[in-house]
């Protein structure tokens, strides 16, 4: 069951002064290792795995799952550097409906966006960190941004429809994207977009991709499990790191143009959650995916309403009030200079200025650090939003938590609210550092972990196997409880759950197979082809849900 909690022991939890856990790190594992014995019924739509260590994707009994889109394949279009194909390290993923701005559904045709967060150089461009060119810049800032497809399925199964006007790639190179909001005066066109880790669904059907870790790819790995890129290397290819690290909207119909939304902040954005406040006004919430980082929401100044065009709706991404959460007093704080008193004392003159240095902002607002947190979704039933806090190991808190938050009167706009730990990483409910989240239409939670491949099958991780999916019942005895789902392919990561519109089929991620790889002929797997051939990122569809489940 969800587990109410004080502040005190909060803290505990989620990384403010967690410090204090390191003093007895063994009791800590001891505790979290503990199995529950309470009795647990698994949903009735399929039945568990085990953990696998196995170089497969594995699912339950009855399902199986299509290759849709691997790393490398041909969109059957053409872009500013030749040929377009699928990038790499997918992650987040969007179905829209074929006809979704004529008011349709159709579960059987529509556009998938796919997000490309980062790309392995040595299987890229070739580079092993000795040398680097401005060609192998060149070759990974093609791999990396995100995807359009065009989508049908025929007779059970789904393809890519090529040619297609819709299939097109953004990258780090293309296409030129306006900023919007109070940095735009600032920065008024960037180049390309990177690090797209999760993202939302706008109300308007258009894709929200928030571009996470940028900070990666100038700097130089430090080691080889280090994630450094080191384009600073190469003069004219070396990134502005301030023109990266926003919420891009991109209309996969292509009738509106790309845009960053400066007003949402700048930080390691993981995705974005929506629902409508008491007065019609977009919230939007957004985590920032590293330790001891902060959890946000952005309320927008005007309400959301069916006459508007299109053009008129994404506005309300440019003018609003972005606010940081404080789990001591459970306010939300206004990121706003001109209310701030303590942003004005720290230094910041103007909003652009706590835009451009959110982080900064947060710290000297007062916020809560909490231990990386990443996905969060509104649950459809409640509009309560379950954040997913993976783990800091520094912290002493090596499995992770997820919080479930309720907004005072039930209003996703008031400043104020409650929390609880809704799950507790570990034995206790079965996952370990819950990461990617999305909801079933039954109110289920399903959770896509992340553990370290320099800590998957190792140490207190041994027990979890390979990065798994899980279903968490949200309501009844099971609440809380993780029943695995499916088991990923070794050191990949699973991302992006998303049900298609009539919930028949599951589109996910199956990103960086073989990440521990550090030479070209002895890759740690080779899925999903198999052989001797490098392992590739890929979208799968996974069917075998039952009529009605």
């Amino acid at each position: 069951m969800s587990q109410p909690l004080s502040r005190r022991n909060f803290l505990q939890y989620v990384g403010w002064g967690s410090y204090a856990l390191m003093r007895d790190w063994s009791r800590l594992v001891q505790a979290q290792a503990a199995p529950s014995n309470r009795p647990s019924a698994p949903p009735p739509f399929f039945k568990p795995i085990a953990p696998s260590t196995e170089d497969q994707l594995i699912l339950p009994d009855g399902y199986r799952y299509q290759l849709l889109a691997v790393w490398g394949d041909s969109l059957g279009s053409r872009g500013p550097y030749g040929e377009e194909r699928v990038g790499s390290d997918c992650d987040f993923l969007a179905y829209f409906p074929i006809d979704a701005l004529q008011g349709g559904r159709n579960p059987n045709e529509g556009l998938l966006w796919i997000n490309h967060e980062n790309c392995k150089p040595l299987f890229a461009s070739g580079y092993d960190g000795t040398r680097r060119t401005e060609e192998q810049v060149i070759q990974e800032k093609l791999q990396v941004g995100g995807t359009v497809l065009h989508i049908r399925r025929e007779a059970g199964r789904w393809h890519v429809v090529k040619p297609s006007p819709y299939n097109r790639r953004l990258t780090a190179l293309y296409p030129e994207i306006r900023l919007t909001g109070p940095v735009a005066e600032r920065i008024p066109v960037v180049q390309g977009t990177l690090a797209n880790c999760s993202g939302g669904r706008s109300p308007w059907w258009t894709a929200l991709s928030c571009e996470e870790n940028f900070h990666w790819f100038n700097r130089f790995a430090r080691d080889p499990d280090d994630d450094g890129y080191g384009w600073q290397a190469v003069p004219t290819q070396a990134i502005d790191e301030t023109h990266y690290g926003w919420v891009v909207e991109v209309d996969p119909f292509g009738q509106l143009p790309p845009v960053k939304h400066s007003a949402l902040g700048r930080f390691a954005h993981e995705n974005l959650a929506w629902r409508l406040g008491a007065t019609g006004r977009l919230v939007c919430y957004m985590g920032d995916d590293s330790a001891n980082q902060y959890f946000y929401k952005y309320v927008s100044a005007e309400p959301l309403s069916s006459g508007m065009t299109r053009q008129e709706q994404r506005r309300l991404l440019e003018r609003g009030t972005l606010y940081v959460a404080d789990f001591l007093r459970q306010v939300w704080i206004p990121l706003d200079v001109r209310r701030n008193r303590k942003l004005q004392e720290a230094g910041f003159r103007t909003q652009a200025d706590v835009l451009l240095e959110t982080r900064k902002a947060a710290k000297a607002a007062g916020a809560t650090p909490l231990d990386r947190p990443e996905d969060c979704e509104v649950h459809p039933a409640d509009g309560s939003v379950y954040l997913a806090l993976t783990n800091n190991v520094l912290h002493g808190n090596l499995f992770g938590q997820i919080i479930r938050l309720v907004e005072d009167n039930d209003d996703a706009e008031s400043e104020s609210f409650r929390f609880e730990i809704f799950l507790v990483g570990g034995a206790p409910s079965g996952l370990a550092c819950p990461d990617n989240l999305c909801f079933d239409r039954r109110g289920n939670l399903w959770v896509a972990c992340d553990i370290s491949h320099v800590l998957l099958n190792r140490w207190a991780y041994r027990r979890f196997g390979n990065n798994g999916l899980y279903v968490v019942p949200t309501r009844g005895e099971s609440a809380g409880d993780a029943f695995q789902f499916a088991s990923g392919p070794v050191e990949a990561e699973l991302t992006g759950p998303w049900f298609a519109e009539d919930y028949s089929c599951l589109f996910l991620s199956v990103q960086h197979p073989g990440e521990g790889t550090r030479s070209l002929d002895n890759p740690t797997s080779h899925w999903p082809h198999g052989g001797r051939d490098i392992p590739r990122s890929a979208v799968v569809v996974i069917d075998g849900f039952p009529a009605g489940w």
